[in-house]
């Protein structure tokens, strides 16, 4: 009793799409939680990076989540290719980069450019990214949160993939967000 055995496995894939400005850490992100990775030299995503990673959660110890993480093309030239993409997504994760105030108020952009695929509603989180860069920091802590509010994200987090800092929580915590809104627990 108590056991769980294979049958009893209840298994999930969810798109996540990652969005933000180019250069504010989405695919370091990213790699940092699907391969425990870090590089340093930037390279630009062009149209979509791709990855994939399958959650366990303490919480729901018979569920077994595969996340698709879509990591898009951040710079305006892309902004033609993005929409595809975007369909299908049941979360959204905004990123901007701690160090740059244009990322931060380009969030709102963001959220008016995925919501006219996918509509309004799907469970999202804020990060701010790079905190690891503390004496460049342009944009406060009460101002993601409050940012958060009014983009009606579920968290606000503050980040750095170079560092391993925050980074786990973010899809974690959105993970749990899906299933919730999803109503699969």
């Amino acid at each position: 009793m108590g056991k769980i055995t294979e049958k009893s496995i209840r298994s999930f894939i969810y798109k996540v799409v990652v969005v933000g400005d180019g250069g504010v850490g989405k695919t370091s992100m990213v790699l940092r939680y699907c391969e425990n990775s870090f590089k340093e030299n930037y390279i630009m995503t062009i149209g979509s990076n791709f990855s994939t990673k399958s959650v366990e959660l303490e919480e729901y110890p018979n569920f077994l989540v595969k996340l698709q993480l879509w990591d898009l093309a951040g710079q305006k030239h892309f902004s033609f290719v993005r929409p595809p993409f975007y369909r299908g997504a049941t979360a959204v994760v905004f990123v901007f980069d701690l160090t740059r105030r244009s990322s931060f108020q380009n969030i709102l952009e963001w959220k008016s450019e995925v919501e006219k695929v996918i509509g309004d509603g799907k469970p999202s989180m804020l990060v701010g990214n790079k905190i690891d860069l503390a004496d460049r920091r342009e944009v406060g802590e009460q101002e993601g949160n409050a940012l958060k509010d009014e983009i009606n994200a579920l968290g606000y987090y503050e980040a750095s993939a170079k560092q391993d800092l925050g980074v786990h929580p973010v899809f974690k915590d959105i993970t749990l967000a899906i299933l919730k809104n999803t109503q699969k627990i």
